[in-house]
């Protein structure tokens, strides 16, 4: 067990021998004077053991409350809860020794078990079976102490989360190094080499192997490691931004007309938009998010616009969970049936924990979006509109913004088979 987890039991020992201590001062004076005051010394030792309860109590608290190992204890406990409300993505079967076939994760957890009940310490495993995974995958640049999560949007409002196109790909990024948070958009209409399957865009990745896939994409193309995957159902979406009572989003004259005359905006009732900042709730900010036709207030379009729409949202989001940590959390508490996640309960705890410590020293949400202006070039491709990239571009500047530096080793050649 490590020293966070025990500074809790030394409380509870301060206290126990704290009282005990009184107990034997108070038990070791003599008869005589019990019986002259009886009542008078009983209650003035009850007092006394509850104002050292109290101060006890009160201590734990504020460890718990304003001390790092003492909100990574509380995260803990929270993540506990809140993984098992989550989906998981069903783990790829593993061969052993005997020739069986059982889940990576199955087996990692009871190594685990085993490991805790002979009091052994236990080590944090990759979420990603890297038995499943290429050479690229492996070999694509990967630095401890940075964790890159990737947030994928389902297309379509009830959409099917095990298959389809995703809406939005971001990477979320917690660099407990340079003590950073960031959030990369990656931009859908990316033309990019799926391994397998050839030319297409980025968004065909998912819906052409799953959230693997995505990863091998990702570290073939952009030539970085991912460490595990948040899977958002747009059901989600809507019920985050209402749980948290709905953000500020500013619009242009057109981007609000736009709202009113669409159906993007779903519910009708909700197409109250007007020039300048609008109070949003979730159904509204959905229908914000998916726009890609009209131009963003920064002049963004198409899907650059649609990006830094999502980004926008998605820090709104992040000042109110900075403002209001307690409804940040009622909020997730909502949307977890609505998240599928590969990662680890013990890592994320980590990420959770890790990244609330950055918040609380008031580092802000860096934004980043791939690829930048003057690496992209509209064009066609088998008749469809895409986004051609400029790898020498992207490549350094995705590095500098995660990792913080331009040089990283090149992922060595694909073993997956194109055929």
């Amino acid at each position: 067990m490590n020293d966070e987890n025990e500074m809790p039991e030394d409380i509870v020992s301060s206290l126990a021998s704290a009282v005990n201590e009184e107990l034997g001062e108070n038990s070791s004076e003599s008869d005589d004077s019990v019986k002259e005051a009886p009542k008078k010394k009983h209650k003035f030792l009850a007092l006394k053991i509850i104002i050292i309860v109290l101060c006890c109590v009160v201590g734990a608290g504020a460890f718990l409350a304003f001390t790092p190992p003492g909100r990574r204890i509380l995260v803990g406990f929270a993540t506990q809860y809140m993984y098992g409300n989550m989906k998981k993505v069903a783990p790829s079967p593993v061969k052993v020794a005997t020739g069986s076939a059982v889940s990576e994760s199955a087996v990692a957890e009871s190594a685990t078990e085993k490991a805790i009940e002979a009091g052994e310490s236990t080590t944090v495993v990759d979420n990603i079976d890297m038995s499943q995974m290429s050479d690229t995958f492996k070999n694509a640049f990967h630095e401890e102490g940075v964790y890159n999560i990737v947030l994928l949007g389902v297309e379509g409002i009830g959409a099917d989360t095990a298959s389809g196109h995703t809406d939005s790909i971001m990477i979320a990024t917690i660099n407990t190094n340079n003590k950073t948070l960031g959030l990369t958009s990656l931009m859908r209409d990316s033309y990019v080499e799926i391994p397998g399957f050839g030319g297409n865009k980025i968004n065909a990745a998912f819906r052409d192997g799953g959230v693997n896939l995505l990863y091998e994409t990702i570290a073939a193309n952009y030539g970085i490691r991912m460490d595990g995957s948040l899977l958002v159902d747009f059901n989600a979406f809507e019920s985050v931004i209402d749980s948290i009572g709905g953000v500020d989003i500013e619009l242009t004259e057109t981007e609000a007309n736009y709202l009113n005359h669409t159906n993007y905006i779903s519910k009708k009732a909700n197409r109250t938009m007007v020039t300048g900042w609008n109070h949003m709730n979730g159904n509204q900010a959905l229908g914000y998010c998916r726009v890609r036709y009209v131009s963003t207030l920064d002049g963004s379009h198409d899907d650059m616009g649609r990006t830094t729409r999502h980004r926008t949202v998605i820090n709104a989001i992040f000042k109110k969970a900075k403002s209001d940590p307690t409804k940040a959390l009622s909020a997730f508490n909502t949307v977890l049936p609505y998240l599928t996640t590969d990662i680890k309960q013990d890592n994320m705890t980590a990420y959770i924990a890790d990244g609330l410590e950055l918040m609380l020293a008031g580092k802000e949400l860096r934004q980043d979006r791939l690829p930048q202006d003057e690496a992209m070039t509209l064009g066609r491709v088998d008749g469809k509109s895409v986004v051609l990239v400029d790898w020498s571009l992207v490549k350094p500047e995705m590095m500098s913004f995660m990792f913080g530096t331009e040089t990283a080793s090149n992922a060595s050649e694909s073993a997956i088979n194109k055929n």
